[in-house]
């Protein structure tokens, strides 16, 4: 009962989206994921030996949990899950990848791009110490202000067709004394969410530009497709309480996933003669994790041996 009013309350919501009343969409809404930004082609250096790319993920994955408008993935998470898989999902990702990618972590829509510019771009304040002279002079004749400019390519995918559903570029240039991020090296995804790096130089303007994208991204616009159809397939093995399953990301299988567990009966028509077929209900599973071609469930209801068939809700 209770999972059908939320399948209700989900569809009733979908309807709202489709035919216009509020133009936003609610946090139960398209689940969405925000990949590590790639930095293909940056030749600046000002930035340091950190990671741009990475750092405009997290804190542009702060800013949206923060706008309340959609069901955000946790960054670690992303990060370890596509790592476990050895899945390169980084920078403005093909189609195939960004299917790959959004089955295996169960986000219908990714956020990717590429940081395409990093450099200072002017630069002021070199002769201030002259001007002041004495002590003063000799302590501010080395503190110069530093014009520094990011632009990014932001591209959204639909994760389930590799429909690019929207895409733009932003910039932003700021003033500051010191745009270094060497400081900032060896941070993971979700690691420059805090605020010693938010309230340096270089965080500050990254932080900015992730402010830009957040406001530019048009909820109307994540509006999914036809739903994929059904996924068929079978229980190979029962280990303990793990129920794997013949299928799995190749086929559309994501985490988080239920499918209904079925046994397979023929029956004959006393009518026609007729063998026909029917598929008894005898249990319910939940994807815990996924491979290529297999699946590992939990039992969520009724007792599963192997053999039995699968169907995706």
């Amino acid at each position: 009962m209770r999972r059908t009013l939320f399948a209700f309350t989900a569809a009733a919501l979908l309807a709202v989206s489709v035919f216009g009343a509020p133009q936003s969409v609610d946090a139960a809404g398209p689940r969405i994921a925000v990949l590590d930004f790639g930095t293909a082609g940056l030749t600046g250096s000002s930035y340091g030996n950190f990671q741009p790319g990475v750092a405009l993920s997290d804190l542009l994955t702060d800013q949206i949990v923060n706008g309340g408008k959609f069901d955000v993935m946790d960054r670690k998470s992303l990060d370890s899950t596509l790592s476990e898989h050895k899945l390169n999902a980084s920078g403005e990702v093909d189609p195939t990848t960004a299917i790959s990618a959004g089955r295996l972590i169960g986000a219908r829509f990714l956020i990717s791009g590429n940081v395409i510019e990093l450099d200072q771009t002017g630069q002021s304040g070199a002769g201030a110490g002259g001007l002041i002279g004495g002590v003063a002079g000799g302590i501010l004749g080395g503190v110069k202000t530093s014009r520094t400019t990011i632009k990014v390519a932001v591209k959204v995918v639909d994760a389930q067709t590799g429909r690019i559903v929207q895409s733009f570029s932003d910039e932003k240039t700021e003033s500051a004394t010191s745009i270094s991020g060497s400081g900032f090296s060896g941070y993971t995804a979700g690691g420059y969410s805090n605020q010693q790096f938010v309230n340096s130089s270089m965080g500050h303007l990254i932080n900015d530009e992730a402010i830009l994208i957040a406001q530019h991204l048009d909820p109307s616009k994540f509006i999914g497709g036809p739903a994929p159809p059904s996924l068929t397939g079978r229980v190979i093995d029962v280990d303990g309480t793990n129920i794997i399953i013949n299928i799995g990301a190749t086929k559309g299988v994501t985490i988080g996933a239920f499918f209904d567990v079925v046994k397979v009966k023929q029956i004959k028509d006393p009518d026609s003669g007729r063998m026909l077929t029917a598929n008894e209900t005898v249990g319910k599973i939940q994807i815990m994790s996924v491979s290529g071609d297999t699946a590992v469930g939990r039992v969520v209801t009724g007792h599963i041996v192997a053999g039995l068939s699968v169907v995706s809700e």
